[in-house]
């Protein structure tokens, strides 16, 4: 996650305390922020999850909670 704000911010790192809206980041971002938190790391997050819990630190519990399910072979 550490390395998904600092991309997303244009930033060389981001420590797990950092505020991700305190270092620069918004809506649009946290957005961004949720959609590749799915795509790379299988995790299911939302907008509001980045807006309750801004930083790595908070938002890790969130992800490790909420794995993305796996696909249904039909």
């Amino acid at each position: 996650m550490c390395a998904v704000f600092a991309e997303l911010l244009g930033l060389d790192r981001v420590g797990i305390d950092d505020d991700f809206f305190a270092l620069g980041g918004h809506s649009l971002l946290a957005a961004r922020v949720a959609a590749k938190a799915r795509a790379e790391l299988g995790r299911s997050l939302s907008i509001a999850d980045v807006f309750e819990a801004p930083t790595v630190a908070a938002l890790a519990p969130r992800a490790r909670r909420r794995r993305r399910p796996a696909p249904s072979a039909t």
